[in-house]
């Protein structure tokens, strides 16, 4: 067996540091080893994009970064019940960390994105979808098409700047008529809740940037690239997901239909102050997981931690479980 090379004059010291704590001797002497100059911590992660195969499509997820929500947020669930939650999920307590994700999907001739992001309409820890497309190697007069999932700020916000300029000149726009026809309507803002009523606003601002370039489409529809919409009502009135398939793989993209997987698995009852309709939100919610956990579909949503794929399983109370899917190393 090769000595131990140590640096003299330690190591006889080492060695009989080491041998005497073997024999469960009191002392054990240690190098004395000079500190390297500090690192700054980073205080962010590296990877905010996630790439991963359906078919011959590749799908790629791409983290705005988060919000920190209050439990004031929910409907229908006590702050007290909400910390239950996230404890029981070793989760810290008092407020939700909620990512937001937009999707690429490149099915080898067309790049199409879903939702984008909020840009800075949320606060200073979103925003990163421009730098994302940059970072993934992607032009955003690259992107032929954008698919809404419904007109909310994290999910329309990326697509337009502070000065109203788009950030994506060519793709052309496909968003649920119903939806859009109500966040355009004054007449709805003036019944809102004071929380939304800025979101009403931002849609007008989406919607004059990209006047010209948005076809509309009502529930049901094939949007053509093996992708069709469904509806997903009750968050809003259009709220819509949309199926994706390529060679017999399916991923279903369902927007909000859930926004803490924490909570809202566990307790699909539990409702938001903003949605539009929360027995509507209630049964979208229920029927697309009874989908999911009937047919093991792969599933992805906005809100869902990064990076968001994974499957719905039914428990024996009543409620869902999620289950994210392992980390892949190659998409």
């Amino acid at each position: 067996m090769s000595d131990i090379i140590c640096p003299t004059p330690n190591r006889r010291l080492f060695l009989s540091g080491a041998a005497g704590a073997a024999l469960g001797g009191a002392a054990l002497t240690t190098l004395s080893i000079p500190a390297h100059a500090k690192t700054p911590l980073v205080g962010a992660q590296v990877t905010r994009a996630y790439r991963r195969k359906l078919g011959k499509y590749e799908i790629t997820v791409l983290s705005d970064g988060y919000v920190d929500l209050p439990h004031q947020i929910w409907a229908n669930v006590s702050p007290e019940d909400a910390d239950g939650y996230l404890k029981k999920a070793f989760q810290p307590e008092g407020s939700i960390r909620n990512g937001v994700n937009a999707y690429l999907i490149n099915t080898g001739e067309k790049l199409i994105l879903v939702d984008s992001g909020a840009r800075d309409l949320f606060g200073p820890n979103l925003g990163l979808f421009p730098n994302n497309l940059a970072d993934v190697g992607v032009s955003p007069e690259d992107i032929d098409k954008i698919l809404i999932t419904h007109v909310h700020p994290d999910h329309v916000g990326g697509l337009y700047t502070a000065d109203g300029n788009v950030t994506i000149p060519n793709g052309e726009v496909f968003v649920d008529e119903t939806d859009l026809n109500y966040w355009i309507s004054s007449a709805e803002q003036s019944k809102s809740i004071d929380f939304s009523k800025p979101w009403f606003d931002v849609a007008r601002a989406w919607k004059k940037a990209y006047d010209g370039r948005i076809s509309t489409f009502k529930g049901e529809a094939d949007l053509g690239d093996g992708i069709s919409s469904f509806p997903l009502p009750g968050h809003t009135p259009g709220h819509t997901g949309f199926r994706v398939e390529s060679e017999g793989e399916v991923l279903l993209i369902v927007g909000d239909v859930v926004i803490s997987s924490t909570i809202q698995f566990a307790n699909p009852e539990a409702s938001n102050i903003w949605e539009t309709n929360s027995d509507d939100s209630k049964k979208s919610r229920r029927t697309i997981m009874d989908v999911a956990a009937r047919e093991r579909t792969l599933v992805t949503a906005t809100h869902l931690p990064f990076p968001s794929f994974g499957y719905v399983d039914r428990t024996a109370d009543g409620g869902y479980r999620w289950v994210p899917e392992d980390w892949r190393y190659a998409s």
